[in-house]
């Protein structure tokens, strides 16, 4: 057996990818030889050092949320790529195998844990996930990145090692809080595509402000590509100093460190990030998130005042406007978010869960 061997697997949204980055380029720095094992799907959401890595590719699906053909058809998938896992496993024998969560990392865990090859679990949500709760019983080990996270079972050994978060927002660590009053910059994200309900509300709310706030607010928004003319038509003549629409900003991180007000969902990665850089945040849950997991974030996040929750029922744009007008007639108030957020902050989260990686490798020898 290889024993400097390791395997990562995860699935393809930001949250489970962002750590698995955050880890590998942590473990190359201490010399471990890595693997990546994934969904094809996601190939072209692997970036940094993920990238680099030896990139084997299993059959997944999602089964939730699906009609029973479909369920039945995911189902299948996951049992071949399983078994593709396993001949993978045989034939690499690493030394552990560490799942960042998503359908995708499934097979290769499930695979792991039959041939009695360690298993590590991280956990990005304040709610176990459902792929992780289906390996919970049989892993060493939970990392989690909130406290509390609920529905972990009872006698599982846990270590909250906080979030990895990726090596481009962390060379932007320290960046001060923007002290410009002069303008207003706020960056409104909403995952790899959008929100839909942002393009709709946003731009309402921001044509109830008063001349004043929009002769100085730069705005950069991500919007879906299918919503960009109707946004665009909503912007104009709106009297907004900038405006700046994409569907996807390639710099989030520069943007991010240098806004005074962030208005996204509440994705793990994404609130971690923003405790990183000291960013308030309004934050509006995605209802649809598997176990309301985003509200369970966001209320953790915002719990000791480093921003506000929104639910999207109330997301409107006159409650919008007002929340606005309060933050960018109060600057204190910012500022002060700044700082709770900074507190929370994950602090070596990447280096703590290689320290527990490299513990149960050497407890395995």
């Amino acid at each position: 057996m290889k024993k400097n061997l390791i395997v990562l697997t995860t699935g393809g949204s930001g949250g489970h990818v962002f750590p698995a980055e955050a880890l590998a380029t942590e473990m190359k720095k201490k010399e471990w030889e890595l693997i990546f094992i994934t969904d094809k799907r996601i190939q072209n959401k692997i970036q940094g050092t993920l990238a680099t890595l030896p990139i084997y590719y299993i059959a997944a699906e999602a089964i939730t949320g699906k009609r029973i053909i479909k369920k039945l058809i995911a189902s299948f998938k996951l049992l071949w790529g399983t078994i593709q896992s396993v001949y993978l496993l045989v034939k690499l024998k690493p030394s552990l195998v560490i799942g960042f969560g998503g359908y995708a990392s499934l097979p290769a865990s499930l695979a792991a844990q039959f041939l009695n090859i360690p298993v590590i679990l991280h956990e990005q949500n304040a709610i176990l996930g459902r792929a992780n709760r289906l390996l919970a019983r049989r892993t060493q080990l939970i990392a989690t990145s909130f406290t509390p996270t609920t529905l972990i079972p009872e006698g599982i050994k846990t270590l909250q090692t906080g979030m990895p978060v990726r090596p481009a927002i962390l060379k932007k660590k320290g960046t001060p809080y923007p002290q410009d009053t002069t303008e207003f910059r706020l960056l409104i994200i909403g995952g790899s595509q959008g929100a839909k309900i942002f393009s709709q509300v946003v731009p309402a709310a921001l044509n109830l402000l008063s001349p004043d706030l929009k002769a100085k607010l730069v705005l950069y928004q991500q919007v879906r590509p299918e919503n960009m003319a109707q946004v665009q038509e909503a912007y104009r003549n709106s009297g907004i100093k900038s405006i700046s629409l994409s569907s996807f900003f390639t710099d989030v991180p520069s943007l991010l460190s240098d806004c005074h007000l962030v208005i996204s969902r509440s994705g793990s990665s994404s609130l971690a990030e923003f405790s990183i850089l000291g960013k308030p945040a309004l934050l509006i849950p995605l209802p649809s998130a598997a176990d309301d997991h985003q509200t369970a974030n966001a209320r953790v996040f915002t719990a000791n005042g480093s921003g506000w929750l929104m639910i999207e029922k109330d997301f409107t744009p006159e409650k919008l406007a007002a929340r606005l007008t309060e933050l960018m007639e109060n600057p204190s108030i910012l500022k002060r978010a700044s700082n709770c957020a900074l507190q929370t902050a994950p602090t070596n989260a990447a280096e703590a869960l290689a320290n527990a990686v490299e513990q149960i490798i050497k407890k395995g020898k």
